[in-house]
């Protein structure tokens, strides 16, 4: 999931380099980036927050939940950009949205490390648990 985001957003910045817009392949690749977007958040809430809840008194687990804590002000920001650029919007003011469009951007893949850092902190929790089972069942009793 993490590589298709990075593909779209690659795709997008190539878009953003044309000196006039594509609107329908800056509309498609806009919409692709909030769809792995809403994956990824899917994936997180099916899959991996369970596993931090469970490990949420282990330094992994708290860093994963604290990450996801701040998930929905991160999804707004993707929402509110496309809400705030509407295609008349793009085609209007071309220069703006290229410039708005890599503050996004970076704003992505500044989650997408923070999300990889805590990932790794929680699969290391996670080895760690299953390093000393005795632990768990002493912790079950």
């Amino acid at each position: 999931m993490r590589a298709a985001l990075t593909r779209v957003m690659t795709e997008h910045r190539a878009l953003c380099n044309a000196p006039v817009p594509d609107v329908t392949a800056i509309s498609r690749s806009r919409w692709l980036i909030s769809n792995a977007s809403r994956q990824r958040a899917a994936w997180s809430m099916k899959t991996a927050s369970p596993l931090a809840e469970r490990l949420a008194h282990t330094p992994g687990g708290a860093a994963w939940l604290a990450l996801q804590a701040d998930m929905p002000a991160y999804r707004q920001r993707i929402s509110g950009f496309v809400s705030r650029w509407p295609t008349e919007a793009i085609v209007k003011d071309w220069s703006s949205y290229r410039h708005d469009s890599a503050a996004l951007r970076f704003e992505i893949t500044q989650w997408l490390r923070l999300e990889e850092i805590a990932i790794r902190a929680l699969v290391a929790a996670l080895e760690a648990e299953a390093a000393s089972p005795s632990e768990r069942i002493a912790g079950q009793a």
